[in-house]
């Protein structure tokens, strides 16, 4: 799929492109994120210093692992560096890599999708237990997503798109001991 493609696509169908402007930062500048909202506290048994997708998955609820996802989500949307949501997504995937992928791309063009400094909002809606084929845990949340404005590269012209919520659902399971997104149905 080409890059502009691929950029039309999470643009049209996902305007969740969470970027605070790369515009005329500079490079190594250190960004500090906003918490997602009041409606994703932090579990007291994360740390300041590890990120729940380093605890055990005996520690942290699978709707506290979607949360801290979507947090990576952001953050790489802000930097264009997905490390961090890669490593809590498996290489299997698709939707993740997919998005990963748009948001990585679109920096390297020197794009951004900028909403100011508005996180995602994360309502989790539903939990269901594990299915005993899969061993995934199904978590529904409602994303609220901040309207904002996308530039494919540096000097495109703007695409304004307007705030919105969607539902997804995400399928964790535990890896190695530890929470991962088995796959994301938007």
């Amino acid at each position: 799929m080409s890059l502009m493609r691929r950029v039309a696509v999470v643009v049209a169908c996902v305007p969740v492109l969470v970027l605070a402007g790369c515009g005329d930062d500079e490079p190594g500048e250190p960004v500090e994120f906003p918490s997602l909202s009041p409606s994703a506290p932090v579990s007291p048994s994360a740390s300041e210093s590890v990120g729940v997708e380093e605890l055990p998955a005996s520690e942290v609820e699978p709707e506290e692992f979607v949360r801290a996802w979507v947090g990576a989500y952001d953050e790489a949307t802000f930097t264009g560096d997905a490390t961090r949501m890669r490593s809590m997504s498996s290489p299997e995937c698709l939707t993740c890599e997919s998005l990963a992928t748009a948001m990585e791309e679109i920096v390297a063009n020197g794009g951004s999708v900028d909403v100011g400094d508005t996180p995602t909002r994360v309502d989790v809606t539903e939990q269901l237990n594990p299915e005993k084929s899969s061993g995934a845990t199904e978590v529904t949340v409602e994303l609220g997503f901040p309207a904002g404005v996308t530039r494919e590269t540096r000097d495109s012209e703007p695409i304004e798109f307007g705030a919105s919520t969607e539902t997804w659902v995400f399928y964790v399971a535990v890896i190695e001991e530890r929470w991962i997104v088995t796959e994301v149905a938007l």
